[in-house]
């Protein structure tokens, strides 16, 4: 048992030996070798001789700096000559301020090594390829401070003392890049415009066609009322006062005078009435919460719908104009109330200060989905809040519908009142009523 743990002790140590020995011989060839390497970046060695499958080559690395320096020191883009597997044997100094790195640093490396990991296997490809041809490609090229530069990569094959070598031309392409972004993002916003101008041609022209229709269904409305109404009672009015001029009896003649005066009274409140509606003078006599509260009273008593007013805030100077638009919004939202929400409530808001307006008008009704109202939906909803938005807009407002199906609607209108140009919405014009309301 001795014997044999004395062979076996032997033979670890002649074994451990031998290892100590290889690894020092390993230590030796990589210091040797890191000082060839040293002294190829500076310049101090001129040739090598490597062994391979065919022999001894040797590479004459003087002569291939003196054939290509002057030439890619020359040059305005950056350029290097590579080995067949992508080593850089030079670069002159344009390259080396591209990747921000000394050239000493850059010669005996692998291009792979600065360049994507996910673009080396691609330039292994392309370095062959161009073994046939002149090749272009685009590549990033990472520099010291960890940034990558966009590069196109023109590659022509070379000899290059024997030895196969490739003539590299790197192309900065990050203003090309940075131009083709900003291009990009301007066609990308003047395309979004376009389509934004053609939406909003299509709406305006809907528009126009909707505003037609409605003031000529409006014209045929007043002519009818107007012809059933007071035709009616001016036709009473003229026959009571034909039997006034025969009749003798006093109290038969009183009689007939009070249904005259009934009749007139009738006339006159529904003129009144009438053209309260087509245009409140009580807007510009008193302003827009007098006469919200005077709409809101009798749009309750006519509807059965229960609307709340609340005012609040200090008066700001708003100009008739302004009145205008927002009382015609709150009636327009106050009849969508009626034919659409399916509710009984509603509750008018308006907060007033020196420089702003808000109005809001708000019910818990059926709802809809509001990010569906666009110029592509032909419903009359649609073209009621249109024509809310750009009463808004014609005085500088703001306007907001947030609505959703079964969480009832908020129309917001948010109106500064200094440092606006307003343009002017009119209600009346030479005496003749346009664009009521629906």
């Amino acid at each position: 048992m001795t014997y044999n743990r004395n062979i076996i002790l032997a033979t670890r140590r002649k074994t451990y030996r031998e290892l100590d020995q290889e690894i020092n011989s390993l230590r030796f060839r990589l210091e040797e070798s890191e000082q060839a390497l040293v002294a190829i970046r500076t310049g101090e060695i001129d040739a090598l001789v490597v062994s391979g499958k065919s022999g001894e080559q040797v590479y004459t690395l003087k002569g291939a700096d003196h054939s290509y320096r002057i030439l890619l020191e020359g040059l305005n883009e950056a350029a290097l000559t590579l080995m067949a597997d992508g080593t850089i044997l030079y670069c002159n100094s344009r390259f080396s301020e591209m990747t921000k790195t000394p050239p000493t640093r850059l010669f005996g490396s692998p291009i792979q090594g600065i360049m994507k990991s996910a673009e080396r296997k691609v330039f292994g490809t392309t370095l062959r390829q161009s073994a046939e041809g002149p090749i272009r490609k685009e590549f990033n090229i990472r520099a010291a401070d960890r940034s990558f530069v966009p590069v196109l990569l023109s590659i022509k094959n070379l000899e290059l003392e024997g030895m196969t070598a490739f003539c590299v031309v790197v192309t900065d392409l990050t203003d090309q890049k940075r131009t083709e972004e900003a291009l990009q993002k301007s066609e990308r916003h003047y395309r979004e415009l376009f389509l934004e101008g053609q939406r909003m041609q299509g709406e305006l022209q809907r528009l126009s066609r909707e505003i037609l229709r409605v003031q000529e269904e409006e014209r045929t409305r007043i002519s009818r009322e107007i012809h059933d109404e007071m035709g009616q009672a001016l036709t009473a009015i003229s026959m009571n006062l034909e039997k006034l001029k025969t009749d003798g009896e006093p109290s038969e003649a009183k009689r007939k005078i009070q249904s005259v005066q009934n009749l007139v009274k009738k006339a006159s409140d529904f003129i009144h009435l009438f053209s309260s509606q087509i245009h409140p003078s009580m807007l510009e006599d008193l302003g827009l919460f007098p006469a919200l509260r005077s709409f809101v009273r009798d749009f309750q008593e006519n509807t059965g719908i229960r609307v709340n007013l609340k005012f609040s805030g200090t008066p700001g100077r708003a100009s008739i104009e302004q009145n205008a638009a927002l009382y015609r919004i709150v009636q327009e939202s106050l009849t969508n109330v009626l034919k659409h929400s399916g509710t009984r409530n509603a509750m008018v808001i308006i907060k007033k200060s020196p420089k702003v307006i808000t109005l809001e008008v708000v019910d818990n009704g059926n709802g809809f989905e509001s990010s569906g109202i666009s110029g592509t939906r032909e419903k009359r909803q649609g073209f009621g809040i249109l024509g809310m938005r750009e009463r808004a807009r014609l005085v500088g407002a703001r306007f907001m519908i947030l609505s959703r199906p079964g969480k009832g609607t908020r129309v917001r209108v948010h109106l500064p009142l200094a440092g606006r140009r307003i343009a002017r919405l009119k209600d009346s014009q030479n005496g003749k009523n346009k664009n009521r309301p629906r």
